[in-house]
């Protein structure tokens, strides 16, 4: 299932993806949550179980 659309918007060279995982959808009281990703294969080709990719690593997906 789909979390969201890739788009190139703003001061950007490649469409991409941000987001933020909270525990309320209240802005005044809601506090970041830890993630992660699971199952994925980095741009060097390692498959990860879990974990969180690296500032500015493309990964993809394994179904």
């Amino acid at each position: 299932m789909p979390i969201g659309e890739c788009g190139n918007s703003g001061n950007s060279t490649q469409p991409h993806v941000h987001l933020q995982v909270t525990d309320s959808l209240d802005w005044q009281t809601t506090r970041g949550m830890p993630l992660a990703f699971h199952a994925y294969r980095s741009r060097r080709g390692d498959v990860i179980g879990q974990g969180l990719p690296d500032e500015g690593e493309v990964v993809e997906a394994i179904d």
